[in-house]
């Protein structure tokens, strides 16, 4: 399990952290054993950092593309809010994930109807069922009562690095934090045939400041300037499209 790891996921998590994961990837290969016809499925587990306001929702699963936008998705339709992501995925392909979260109505602790919701959601979405994120998330949006910080509106900005990785593209989005936010940026990247090796998600005062590894399935780092144009106007598109209660 160790030497499936990169080095970074050992400088981020303490010792209680990683033992949380070693628990819940053998929780997942145990089912497989047991449950082969739920290879597809994921296991979760939850914990609540009552002090610092919010939920840990781990998940582990089989890598595959689009599974990060999967994961937003069912979250937000779920009504939680994404305030920050870990990924990392083994070099055999099981992925361990974990997101924080809080309530996107109230900014409490995620409930319990919530953690059902996500956990069917994610379910079906992983298990080959189709699920119409768009409306689950609109309908949503509608209850929500979350806005930026002192009602300031945030305009959103795209950056791309393709100096501070030797294999993937960086791209930085700074933008009004809303529910499904996550969800359209990751979709619209797979829909680009990106793939989303890492990321970190960072929620301040109702600005999300993400960052995204990512590498064209084709090609590699994104490099050529009329690709990137592309990349930042789809993105912008999928940014803009979300209407902000």
């Amino acid at each position: 399990h160790f030497a499936s790891l990169p080095q970074r996921y050992f400088e981020i998590h303490t010792p209680a952290q990683i033992k949380d994961d070693l628990e819940l990837t053998h929780r997942f290969l145990h089912r497989l054993l047991l449950e082969n016809t739920r290879a597809l499925a994921p296991v979760t587990a939850w914990i609540d950092e009552r002090d610092r306001g919010y939920s840990l929702v781990k998940i582990c699963t089989w890598d595959r593309a689009g599974l990060f936008g999967k994961i937003a998705g069912s979250l937000s339709a779920a009504g939680l809010n994404i305030l920050g992501a870990q990924i990392f995925t083994r070099n055999d392909g099981i992925a361990l994930d974990t997101f924080f979260v809080n309530d996107g109505r109230t900014g409490n602790l995620a409930e319990k109807p919530q953690r059902e919701k996500f956990s069917e959601l994610l379910e079906q979405v992983l298990t080959g069922e189709e699920v119409d994120f768009r409306s689950l998330i609109a309908r949503q949006s509608a209850r929500s009562i979350y806005t930026a910080y002192l009602g300031e509106r945030i305009g959103t900005q795209i950056h791309f690095d393709n100096a501070a990785s030797d294999e993937r593209t960086v791209i930085e989005i700074e933008t009004e934090d809303r529910l499904g936010l996550l969800h359209v940026i990751s979709q619209t990247l797979a829909e680009l045939d990106l793939d989303i090796a890492a990321a970190r998600i960072v929620t301040e005062r109702g600005a999300a400041i993400d960052s995204f590894f990512v590498s064209a399935v084709d090609d590699g780092k994104i490099t050529d300037e009329a690709r990137l144009k592309v990349v930042e106007a789809k993105l912008r598109e999928a940014i803009g499209s979300l209407e902000i209660v």
